[in-house]
């Protein structure tokens, strides 16, 4: 096993976590606007996607782990100097060969102060929220451009009706 995350297209891991390479199969993107409405279009957009891509797993696991990682990407990922029109939200989600759900979320910010300590809960609870969902979290670079992208791994696992 190796110990580095596979980009969906691109991007180099900023933590040193575990993570498994494994294959991507299907994906999907999409853009949301940098604002709270992103939150509700992601609830809708992830329940459509994890279809379309027919991952056999928890639904409102990942449901709820999208929002969360959306939610904080609008909240902190949206530097004020950027015009409102160019404030946009990179959500793409990615089934792999294993059966895994992996769920990008892009941002517009590059700095995330203390990544460690707000996974563990110490700064906010977003991330720990995600955590304790059941998804593997690390922190990449962006595919192009500029901000960060965080990355959520779910397993599969019994699917909810």
């Amino acid at each position: 096993m190796s110990t580095e995350p596979v980009p969906l297209a691109g991007g180099d891991a900023r933590t040193a976590d575990s993570v498994p390479v494994v294959s991507i199969v299907r994906s999907l993107t999409t853009e949301l606007p940098g604002d709270q409405t992103a939150v509700f279009g992601a609830r809708i957009w992830i329940r459509i996607a994890v279809t379309a891509l027919g991952w056999n797993g928890n639904v409102m696991r990942a449901t709820e782990t999208v929002a969360r990682l959306v939610d904080n990407g609008v909240r902190h990922g949206m530097p004020a100097e950027v015009p409102r029109k160019e404030r946009l939200i990179s959500l793409e989600v990615a089934l792999t060969d294993a059966g895994g759900l992996v769920i990008d979320v892009s941002d517009l910010e590059p700095a995330f102060p203390d990544f460690e300590a707000a996974r563990r809960g110490e700064k906010g609870r977003g991330l720990w929220q995600v955590s304790h969902l059941g998804a593997q979290i690390t922190q990449l670079l962006p595919r192009s451009g500029t901000g960060k992208t965080v990355r959520a791994v779910l397993a599969p696992g019994p699917v909810d009706l």
